[in-house]
């Protein structure tokens, strides 16, 4: 049988482990501000695209437009090399909820050995995860037809 008193301090500690759980949505929001979500998420897309990982890229962009951001690079995969991927230009709006990206993407298509530049824009935004799930940013643009 347990003791009154380990029995209280049991249920004080699950207790106060079932709050942390419940507050960590919450908490990561108070922490890390939408921009700085936004900067994150940025430089995971740039780093995903820089290692030709497309699949992991295209968790970037909202569901709609994943499977066609898919598509693009399956059928280059073979014959695509990227050699860098820049930021190019970045405009956030006032209340952070919201940036417009230019990035450059350099890479060279074989047979070619000539490297290439690839300069598109897209929007992302900002994605209130509510009370039970994290906050996060997706690309909401359509990825455009790769030259």
């Amino acid at each position: 049988m347990m003791k009154p008193v380990f029995r209280r301090i049991l249920i004080g500690v699950a207790a106060l482990l079932l709050v942390v759980g419940l507050s960590a949505c919450a908490l990561n929001d108070l922490i890390n501000s939408p921009a700085a979500q936004g900067e994150v998420a940025l430089d995971g897309f740039v780093r995903a695209l820089r290692v030709e990982e497309f699949a992991t890229a295209s968790n970037f962009l909202v569901p709609a437009n994943r499977q066609a951001f898919l598509e693009t690079f399956d059928r280059l995969e073979k014959d695509l090399t990227v050699t860098d991927v820049r930021v190019e230009q970045i405009a956030v709006s006032q209340e952070g909820r919201r940036a417009e990206v230019s990035l450059e993407l350099e890479y060279y298509l074989l047979p070619s050995a000539a490297v290439k530049t690839f300069r598109f824009d897209h929007a992302w935004i900002y994605f209130d995860g509510g009370k039970k799930e994290p906050s996060y940013y997706l690309i909401e643009t359509p990825f455009p037809p790769f030259p």
